[in-house]
Parts: C-alpha cells; structure tokens; sequence
C-alpha cells in the first residue's frame, strides 16, 4: 500500500473549534490509510509546537489554509506558515487549498487567487447548517489527495505541482512582465506570448516563473508544461523534447499523440530557446509545428527567443522584451546568493557595474564570491575577468557558464561571417561604434553586421551608437580578437579623429569637435593606448597630445592616455614629444586650478624645450607660469614671467603668444584696480586675437573689459560686454569661459538686487565649473550664493557657504579668495552683533588683502571696523577708520563705495558743515554712476 497523502491544516488558536470540525470529517479517511492529517491539536507530549509545526509544514503534501481575519492578522500563520507554503508550490511541492471559515477579505493575499474549498468561497460559519460546507470540504480535498497519490503511482517528476514542471529558481526584478506575461495566458481566450532578450537576461526563469503564477495554476493546473529547446537543432528533436515534457512515452506517432495531449483541453505550454530549432536549419519544420500548437484554442504559449527574431505561423500578442536589471534589483539577486554581508560595500556596486544588470552574470559573479572577499574577487576579475563567471561543471550548461550561454548566440545561423567581424571589432571599443561610424569600421558590410548583431541580442542600438554589454564585451574580446586588418583600420580612424578634431576646441569648430569627440574617449583612449604599444609609436604620442585642448576645454580628461604617452616618450629619449606631453598634461592640471601639480610639470618641460630649441614651447610654458603666479595673487612674480615670455613670443612671431602676454599683464593691472592700464592692455590685445582669428582670446578681452565695467559700477556697459563674450565661448565649446560669463551676469544680478536671477547664474555656472574640474570657479561661485543669502539675511545658510567655499580658496592659494570668505563671515557676526567676533574676522583678513595689493578688500575690511566702532559709539574711532577707508576707494576709484562712505562720515559728522560736505560727495559719486535709487535713499536719510 502506498504511503498516505499528508495534509497540513492552518489554523488559529480563536478557529480550533471549526478547525476540529473538519478533523471529525477526515477521521474516516485517515484511519483507512488514505490520508495523513496534522495540526496544532496534534502535538504530542514533550513536543514543541513550533519546531513540529515547520516540520510538518515542510513534509506536507497539501495545505489546509483555514482563512479568517485572525489568521491574515497572525505573525506566524500567514507570515511564516501560509508564506512558506506558498514558496514551496511555486516550486512544485505543495498544494494549497484556502478554506474560508469565517468572513474577511482574503482576495489581496499571495493565495487570494487560488480556488478555495467550499466552491465560491462562502465562509464555513455563513451556512445555516455546517455539515454541508465541510462535507463539500472534505470531497475536494480527498479529490486533490487522490490527485497526488496517482502521480505518486506515475512515478518521475516532482510529488506535487504539473508533472516535470521545475521551479521558479531566483527571479528578482521581474514582477511587472511576469505579471504581464501571466495575464497574457490566462485570458479567454489564452495569449501567445513571444519573450525576447539577449543571453543571461533571464528568459527562462521568468517562464518558469508564469508557470507558477496563482492565476495560472488556477486556470491550468497540472497542465502546464515547460519546454527545454536549447539541445533540439531542428523541429524533429523539439517534437521529441515536447513529448518528453508531456511525459508521453515513446513510441511510433509520437509527435501526433504528443500534440493530441495537449489538444485535449486547457494548457500551457512554454518553448525555451525556441531559436534553437527555428534557426538551426529548420526554420519551416519548427514553424509547422507552432502552426500546429496555434490551432489549439485552448493552448496559451509562451516562447522565449533570443535575440529580436519573431517565429512566423503565429499570431503573436505584442512580445515582451527583458532589460538588464536596476541596481537595487542586480544588488539583491547578488545578496541573495553571496549573502547579506556584502550588501552595501563599495566593491560590490563596482563590481555589480561591470556586469551592467545582466541576471545570468551576476548569478555566477555572487556563487564566485561565495566563501570569498569582495576585494579578492575584484583583483581575480581584473586578471580572468570573464573567465570568472564558470561554475564548476558548467562547461557546456548555458546556466552555469557564461561562456556556454553566449556561444549559443554566436553559434546561431543567423551569424554571418561580417556580423562576425564586427562583434570582434565592437568588443575592442568601449564606448560602442556610432552608426554614422559604421561604413567606415567595416566598409561594404558595417550597417548590414550592426543589423545582425542587434537582431541577435549581442548588440543593441542606443543612442545613436552600436553598443555592447560589458559582460558580453569581456567575453568577447578574449575569446574573438579581430583580425589585424580589421583592427588597424579601426585604430587610423579613431587615431585620425583625435589628431585633425582634438586642437579645435577653443577656437572655429571647436563646440562641433567636443559634440564629436565627447561620445568617443573611452574609444579614443583604447586604441590609442594600442598605438603606443607599437614599435612606431610616435604619431600615437602626437594623437595623445592633440586631445589636450578637448581636455581642457569640455572636462573630459580622465580617460585619456597623456600619462601613459609621456612614458612612452621618455623611455623612446623623443625630448620634443616629452616636453610636448608634459606640457599638455601641465595644461589640464592648469584648468583645473590643480596648481602644484601644473607648476611642477611645466618647470619639467621648460627644459626640454631649451634643449630642443623650442622657443614657443619655452614662451608657452614660461606664460603659463606667470598664470598660476596671477591665480595666486603673486602679481610681482607673474609680471615678470609675463615679461619673459613675450619677447619670445615677438622674436618667432606668434601674434597669439604675444596677446596672450599683454592681456594677462591687463588681467594684473585688474586685480591691482588698476583700472586705466588693465583696459589699456585689453584693448591692445584685442585686435591681435581678431587678427589671428583666436574668438576665445577675442572673447577673454571682451569678457575683461566687462570685468572692468563692472569694477567701476557700469552695469549696463559690462552686461553688454558679458552678452558679447558669451556666444564666443560657446561657439567655440569653452565651458570655463562660459560659465565665468554666466557668473558675471549673476554678479552683476546680485548688486542690483535681483536674488533670484543671481542665483539661478551661479547655480548654472557651478554645475559648469564642476564638469571641468575648476575649483576656483567652483569656490566663487558658492562664495557668491553665500552672499545672497547673507542679503536675504539667512545666516546660516550663508556661513554654510561660506565655509565650504573658505577650504577650496586655502587649497588653490587664493589668498583673495580667501579673504573675501573670511570677511563675509565677519559681515554675518556684524549683523549677529558679534562684535568681538566680527573684529577678529576683519583683523584676519585685512593683511591677506593688504599682502596681495586688494585694495578694494582692504578698504571694505577698514570700513567694517569703522562700522563696529560706531556701533559702540566710538565716533573718534569710526571717524578715523572712514576716512581711511576712502582714501583707498578714492585711490581705485570706486565710486559706489566711495558714496557709502562719505555717508557713513556724514551720519557722524561733528558739525551740520561737515556733514552737507560729505552728502554732497556722496550725492556726486552716485550720480556718476546713474545710482538714482541710493540718490534717493540720501535724500531720506538727510532730509533736514
């Protein structure tokens, strides 16, 4: 006699007495050996309730589910015991049955779809007499007990769930298609459902997952049956691999009985890897048979096909594509199979990036990390990388080698000998192959190879370009290096974009070469990283070098191969190409106001150009010198270099090295508030820079002499100046030069009150000074909504800027910088009546503006001490520090502050003589700068 069919009834402490109610019911049937009943009333003497319960749980063949609100209410049994219930019939073992007992609504719960026992669901305390329910309770369960007893008899398979059906494995990130997906089949009349996506994305696992659906086990029972295609080449062996699957056992006509079964009445059936016979040869046998499948009514199917091909003879719904998973999702499935303690680490999300989201390499990745370091794991992807994601004995299985699942897709028929090439081509550039690019990677044959590549799921378009997932491109590349011809051809045209668009930023073209060259320089890098391991690596050097401008001007330095091309260099003893190279990678630094770094390498290649005698090398970087010096405020040091550097320039003729020089001696003149011979040097520059046709110096000596403008208070001339540099910068694609504009209008913006315009300049031109890694851009800007916010007397709010942006200044050496950020924090201790604190502020920055020659900041510290004084009515005192004051703004001059404080002296005034004498002034000096509204704030203050 066979063994008795387990049944596990759940139930409440509050439902024991309908719970024993159905007991009674079964007893019969129990003692005659046909079924096996356990609950809680059960537990014997010396037994723990909870520990019995999960075994009896884990060896029950059906589940009892007595539902009521207390038990949807309890931890343990809807939480743990219902739950654990139901993993185990998505994976085939158990059955459920619910068995409402009394009202509640049970529909949103993870068996709300299930057919529950009585029919209709009416509650087993809602009947006028209860014997009925639980006699129509205790047929079906019988019914379902008898169900498993002969597949028990049947032999093979799982003891419970459609016969060979496996289960769900892992599926993580995948609820809204396989929700779609199960819909699709369950619907009257059932969905035939194409499922497309590229190797490892997980195709499998979501069918098997809709075949445990509660709505599709409901609808289908045990009739829903999974296909394995991958080992059947032609519709013959897909016959045969359906037959088995059916369990219909062999013999002659086996692929009619095998389709007679599954006409018999309501199916599923899912076909995985269906192109393996579809593409295998057998294009129109496999499509015979799916005809024959597609007359059924009453057969749902789902086929899950690599690639983008759609099998013909059906009438497919609208398929379902499956994308790499998110990272939450990717870091999940990782977690879950390596473990939780690896959740959260840095190594991991690196590591989790490299596989870009593709299930099947992030399985393997995490089994590989079991019993390992993550850190460990990173250093064996970096030697094997690829190579890492085998499991042991997975050599030829596609769900355990990555190697094995993705030759499958190589191997297709589909594959032509050009798709080929340029899978091989593709796998050696990290940044995918533009489509414009395509006719020249593979001439004759590229558009047609993408076409195949994309079909085939080994590549896929976006954005314009021909991309390829990183677990693919690993692969690939170890296992199918292009061929030489094919790679040299590669390596000259991206090496020829670099060399002829590389110098143009900055000048005619340029925002058209960085829109060209941004998209390439993970490309760009690769092959010139090839061409300098060759034995003729010069023009390779050059290639590197050429970038330097595009570096500079559009922040994309990172991946660029100057570092390794200076190597080159020097190891080849080419000084030309050294200095060249140490020049360049001086230039980034520069623009990154990384300026220790850029001194050190432009004192290297000084030098290197005096051995070679380079002139303009040496001018060049002799200039360059002098703009840290000026960055730093070392004005007597940058005027020499400048003057240094000049008469080189004038002795080899290089018009745009010498207006370089005069317009940085102006820029010195500037921030000495030498306003006169600052404009004097723009002015003489300028026509040098329009005569070589330079639009970024045109545009540096426009945007100077709107600097000066604005020094003087002329808003409206630099505005007008700003707008004229500003389309130069662009045009040219200068980000630095752009976002110096938009902070200037946003200065300008601030000093007329106009807070919210002023922050929206600084806040567009910080994210500008970010991309291209300029600090002191960066630190002024943060500094400036620093200022608004002290304006709008936010205080806090203003010190948090201030002291963001005070490190940063430290940092670059800019003692201005810094000192502007020290005094604004006295400015806030001011307001706050801070006094002593306020002191300190201003005693701390006044000698960092004196040692510059900041006259301007000197003279607004001096005021401020005045402020205090009189704020502690020292009129001596306050008077003193005034007049002090203005004869520093009176030297510049600055005639808005020369106005405040002439009316700071006249609110002290000694005398009404005295005191007409100073409004008068301040009156004079505000007209001079159309400032009506503090005109007429002067009036009010003086009235009398």
């Amino acid at each position: 006699m066979s063994d008795p069919v387990r049944l596990f009834l759940s139930a409440v402490p509050k439902d024991a007495a309908l719970r024993d109610e159905l007991d009674v019911c079964l007893k019969p049937h129990e003692r005659s050996g046909r079924i096996d009943v356990w609950h809680e009333g059960r537990v014997g003497a010396g037994e723990e309730p909870a520990l019995e319960a999960r075994a009896r749980l884990e060896a029950a063949d059906i589940v009892v589910l007595l539902v009521s609100p207390d038990l949807l209410a309890s931890d343990r049994h809807h939480h743990e015991e219902a739950a654990r219930a139901l993993a185990r019939s998505s994976a085939g073992e158990v059955v459920i049955v619910p068995v409402p007992v009394r009202h509640c609504d049970w529909s949103w719960t993870g068996f709300g779809r299930l057919k529950p026992l009585p029919a209709g669901g009416r509650p087993v305390n809602a009947w006028p007499d209860r014997d009925e329910p639980w006699a129509e309770v205790t047929r079906g369960l019988l019914e379902v007990a008898d169900q498993v007893a002969r597949r028990r008899a049947a032999g093979g398979g799982p003891r419970l769930g459609a016969a060979g059906l496996p289960g769900v494995g892992r599926c993580v990130g995948r609820d809204a298609e396989v929700e779609a997906l199960a819909a699709a089949v369950s619907r009257d009349p059932p969905g035939r459902v194409l499922l497309l996506g590229a190797a490892g994305i997980g195709k499998s696992t979501v069918s098997r997952a809709v075949l445990h659906r509660p709505e599709v086990v409901a609808r289908f029972g045990e009739r829903r049956f999974f296909v394995e295609l991958d080992a059947a080449p032609d519709a013959a062996s897909a016959a045969v691999a359906l037959a088995d699957a059916l369990r219909v056992p062999p013999g002659p006509d086996l692929r009619a009985r095998a389709l007679s079964f599954l006409a018999a009445g309501p199916a599923v059936l899912a076909l995985d890897n269906l192109e393996t016979p579809w593409d295998g040869g057998d294009q129109a046998g496999t499509e015979a048979v799916l005809a024959e499948l597609a007359a059924m009514p009453q057969l749902a199917l789902v086929a899950s096909v690599r690639g983008a091909g759609r099998p013909g003879r059906v009438a497919w719904s609208a398929p379902v594509e499956l994308r790499p998973l998110g990272v939450a999702d990717a870091e999940e499935m990782f977690c879950a199979i390596a473990g939780e303690e690896h959740r959260g680490e840095p190594t991991l999300a690196e590591l989790l990036s490299l596989q870009e989201g593709v299930p099947l390499a992030i399985d393997l990745l995490a089994s590989a990390a079991q019993g390992n370091a993550l850190v460990n794991l990173r250093a064996e992807w970096e030697l094997s990388r690829a190579a890492v994601l085998e499991r042991g004995g997975g050599a030829r299985d596609r769900l355990r080698s990555w190697k094995a699942s993705l030759e499958l897709s190589i191997g297709s028929r589909r594959m032509t000998a050009e798709a080929h090439r340029l899978l091989a081509v593709l796998a050696v550039l990290p940044d995918g192959i533009a489509q414009r690019d395509l006719a020249a990677v593979l001439p004759g044959a590229g558009p047609a190879a993408a076409r195949v590549l994309a079909q085939l799921r080994l590549a896929y378009f976006a954005g314009g370009r021909l991309k390829m997932l990183s677990p693919v491109r690993e692969y690939v590349s170890a296992a199918y290096p292009p061929p030489a011809e094919d790679l040299g051809r590669v390596m000259e045209h991206y090496g020829e974009l670099a060399r002829t668009l590389g110098p143009l930023p900055g000048g005619p073209g340029g925002i058209e070469a960085v829109a060209r060259l941004a998209p390439e320089t993970a490309n760009l890098d690769a092959m010139i990283r090839r061409g300098l391991a060759e034995a003729a690596a010069g023009r390779w050097i050059d290639a590197a070098a050429a970038l330097t401008r595009f570096a500079r001007f559009s922040g994309h330095a990172s991946p660029l191969p100057l570092g390794r091309a200076l190597e080159v260099a020097r190891r080849a003893g080419d000084r030309r190409r050294e200095a060249l190279c140490t020049e360049s990678l001086a230039g980034i630094a520069l623009r990154r106001s990384q300026h220790a770094d850029a001194t050190a390498r432009y004192e290297q290649a000084l030098p290197l150009y005096q051995k070679v005698g380079d002139l303009l090398g040496e001018a060049n970087c002799i200039r360059r010198l002098g703009d840290i010096a000026l960055a730093r405020s070392q004005h007597a040091d940058a005027t020499a270099r400048y003057e240094q550097a000049l008469p080189l320039y004038q002795k080899v003729g290089a018009l745009l090295g010498e207006a370089n020089c005069i317009k940085s001696l102006g820029n010195i003149a500037l921030a000495r508030s030498r306003h006169a011979d600052a404009a004097a040097c723009y002015e003489q520059a300028l026509p040098l820079y329009q005569k070589v046709g330079d639009l970024l110096g045109e545009a540096n000596c426009i945007k100077s002499l709107g600097d000066i403008a604005l020094r003087r208070s002329q808003h409206a001339d630099a505005t007008a100046r700003y707008e004229q540099a500003l389309p130069l910068y662009q045009k040219v694609g200068d980000l630095l030069g752009e976002a110096n504009c938009i902070k200037s209008l946003g200065n300008i913006a601030l000093r007329r009150s106009q807070h919210a315009d002023a922050t929206a300049r600084y806040e567009q031109a910080l994210s500008l000074y970010q991309k291209v890694g300029d600090l002191l851009g960066e630190a002024n800007c943060i500094k400036s909504l620093g200022n608004i916010a002290l304006r709008r007397s936010q205080h806090a709010d203003a010190t948090a800027r201030y002291e963001q942006a005070l490190p940063l200044y430290q940092k670059l050496g800019d003692l201005v910088g810094e000192a502007n950020c020290i005094k604004s924090l006295g400015n806030i201790a001011l307001r706050r009546s801070q006094h002593a604190d306020a002191t300190a502020r201003y005693e701390q920055a006044l000698p960092l503006y004196q040692k510059v020659g900041a006259v301007l900041g000197a003279a607004n510290c001096i005021q401020s001490l005045g402020n205090i004084a009189r704020a502690h009515g020292d009129a001596g005192a306050a008077r003193a520090r005034y007049e002090e004051a203005l004869a520093l703004y009176q030297r510049i001059p600055e005639p808005c502050s020369i106005g405040w404080a002439h009316h700071r002296l006249a609110t002290i005034a000694p005398d009404s003589a005295t005191r007409r004498r100073h409004v008068e002034a301040a009156r004079s000096a505000w007209q001079s700068i159309d400032r009506t509204d503090l005109v007429a704030r002067l009036d009010q203050d003086f009235r009398s």
